[in-house]
């Protein structure tokens, strides 16, 4: 996420691409068509953007609190995505409502994730994968894989919501060079 004086001369012209709602199979698609083929004119970079949106996107639809019911009558979660681009970086961000409850785990699991080097990650990576399937704990993998991708720090806010709840929101940056 930006610093406060990035931040105040953020406009809308760097936003690419932004959704808001239920991210079922059939948005997920699109929005992947248009990471894929419109972002930007590297592949790779192209690729990682896509890579980092499959794990995010999941995580809303999975983990949401929100949720809606899809014409196929399964319960989706509900969120926001957007992604920004700037001279030398995308910022992708989501953000879903969730408890606090549910939440707290998660931003341990960044905090840990963002103190250990490449080689650690990979490593803390092998051994997640090598473990139970009940034991691993939801968004292991999946943020560990986001900030293997991007190469850069997992940042993240809670905003306390009227309903006593709170909005989750995840960002990452992924350099274009």
């Amino acid at each position: 996420m930006e610093s406060a004086k990035e931040t105040k001369h953020r406009t809308t012209d760097n936003i690419a691409i932004s959704y808001t709602g239920v991210f079922d199979n059939e948005i997920l698609s699109v929005l992947a068509k248009e990471i894929e083929g419109t972002l930007s004119s590297d592949d790779k970079v192209n690729k990682k953007v896509f890579k980092i949106f499959i794990e995010l996107a999941q995580n809303i639809s999975l983990y949401s609190l929100e949720r809606d019911v899809t014409s196929g009558g399964d319960g989706m979660g509900v969120g926001t995505m957007i992604i920004r681009n700037f001279d030398t970086y995308y910022e992708f961000s989501t953000g879903n409502k969730t408890t606090k409850e549910n939440i707290i785990p998660v931003m341990e699991k960044c905090d840990n994730i963002n103190s250990m080097s490449r080689e650690k990650l990979r490593e803390y990576r092998r051994l997640q994968r090598n473990m139970p399937a009940g034991q691993k704990g939801g968004g292991n993998i999946g943020l560990i894989q986001v900030a293997l991708t991007a190469s850069n720090p997992i940042e993240y806010a809670l905003v306390k919501c009227e309903d006593g709840n709170y909005f989750y929101i995840v960002s990452v940056r992924i350099n274009k060079d």
